[in-house]
């Protein structure tokens, strides 16, 4: 094993800081988005190579099990048995090989090449360059596993999941939905916009960006009539004109719909609220009126939740910092509406997190899932009579879903299911619901947004 690069010394092209990127998450077990913004600390870095590194970077570490399994292929030797700069090197490169098509095979490869060199570790070049060929070859093969002799791992080679995943998926939603769902993970997710209406509506807005210098196209959402999509390549929310001013926050429609459901109630007790995406909008759409309680344990997240409110110029949003699990008693009962938007395993936004995929557990669905009724058990103690709980999750299967819905309502008799349509926007109602349910499961890759999960309920008058 090499000693570990100094990466400092390397340019700051989008390649080295994409190479550092998968090296630290690799060798380090670092968060990408974290990695990332550590590269980028200290370095001044040309706009269209931060754009290529963040590329590279996460296409490579979102795509590493068929990475993986073709540089094995090209090395002859398991990927776990290479150096682990080398194995960064040739991620980044293959990438380009098998997923970049506007990238010439030769500039792939020199590049993989110079980069070693570049990090002081000539000595491994050779040996990049001639992976990289092989699998740059018109004769190499890859040898996939057969779909119909082995379905599970022939989607789990060529689209890059763990193989528990997919078998879940396949086994919930049937072998075509779990492959659009699969495939949904690997694209850019859409940039969404909320326009803040208490300061701008969302034709507004939409003008507002597109006069820009930029130009910002947009267009607007499918269902929540405060969305705006972004489209395009973004560099920078932060950077877009109006986003000081708070005429606008980043909210994907599916959590939108949230707020929608939860309705205009005297007062709100979001129970795990950061970073109060959800507390805010519920502010925005009671026109700041309500009294909107934004919990979350901890004291870091708390403080983002009041920036938040302060830039979006709300008052009636109050930060508490409290464990969900044991929501203060002088709240039993008195709330009109509360909100759970539990913690999760966060399956139906893996487009969002490029490494997430890798970083869950079967037994993760098992004890989010504990966690869960501890937090709806505490959140339905402060329902008052006749007011409303809502159960949100980014996630997609049963276990965090409808059987968690379920339970709730076996454990408190005093709650009764509450239908979802009446209280959406008329084209969400219309293209989303079903019939009177209460409850509500939209998928990656079918239902247009994020994977997400929405139950309301009402606790029975007394």
């Amino acid at each position: 094993m090499t000693k570990r690069p100094d990466f400092r010394r390397a340019s700051a092209n989008g390649r080295d800081l994409a190479v550092e990127i998968v090296y630290a998450c690799d060798q380090d077990g670092a968060f990408a988005h974290a990695a990332w913004s550590r590269a980028l600390s200290g370095r001044s870095v040309d706009p269209r190579e931060r754009r290529l590194g963040m590329e590279l970077a996460f296409g490579s570490i979102r795509r590493k099990k068929t990475l993986d399994w073709c540089i094995a292929k090209g090395a002859g030797r398991s990927v776990q048995d290479i150096d682990p700069l080398a194995r960064s090197l040739l991620r980044i490169g293959a990438y380009q090989l098998l997923f970049m098509s506007r990238i010439p095979t030769h500039a792939a490869v020199s590049e993989a090449v110079e980069s070693a060199r570049r990090l002081g570790h000539s000595g491994m070049a050779g040996f990049v360059n001639a992976v990289l060929r092989r699998i740059a070859s018109p004769r190499f093969d890859s040898g996939f596993p057969d779909p119909v002799a082995e379905p599970v791992k022939s989607l789990a080679v060529t689209l890059s999941y763990p193989e528990w995943l997919v078998e879940s998926w396949i086994g919930e939603f049937g072998p075509e939905a779990a492959k659009r769902m699969l495939e949904a993970g690997n694209e850019s997710p859409a940039v969404v916009l909320r326009a803040n209406t208490l300061r701008a509506g969302r034709d507004e807005l939409a003008e507002r960006l597109s006069s820009a210098d930029a130009g910002i196209a947009t267009q607007p959402g499918l269902y929540a009539p405060e969305a705006l999509r972004i489209l395009g390549p973004l560099e920078s929310v932060e950077s877009l004109p109006g986003f000081r001013e708070g005429l606008f926050s980043v909210q994907d429609e599916s959590s939108m719909l949230v707020a929608h459901v939860i309705g205009r109630p005297r007062l709100v007790i979001d129970a795990c609220a950061a970073p109060g995406g959800k507390a805010t909008h519920i502010a925005e759409l009671a026109h700041d009126e309500s009294r909107v309680v934004a919990c979350d344990v901890s004291a870091r997240r708390v403080a983002l939740i009041s920036e938040s409110a302060l830039r979006l110029g709300l008052r009636s949003v109050e930060a508490v910092q409290c464990d969900a699990r044991g929501l203060p008693a002088e709240w039993a009962g008195k709330a009109d509406a509360v909100l759970v938007d539990a913690p999760c395993t966060g399956l139906g936004v893996l487009a969002r997190r490029a490494d997430a995929r890798w970083r869950k557990a079967p037994d993760d669905v098992a004890q989010l899932a504990r966690l869960q009724a501890e937090i709806l058990s505490a959140a339905a103690a402060c329902v008052a009579p006749g007011g409303v709980l809502v159960y949100s999750t980014c996630t997609v299967g049963r276990a965090e879903n409808a059987d968690q819905a379920e339970a709730f309502l076996q454990n408190h008799p005093d709650f009764r299911p509450s239908p979802l349509a009446p209280h959406m926007p008329s084209g969400a109602a219309k293209a989303l619901c079903d019939g009177d349910s209460h409850i509500l499961q939209l998928l990656p890759g079918i239902s247009g947004t994020d994977g997400f999960f929405i139950a309301r309920f009402v606790r029975i008058p007394a």
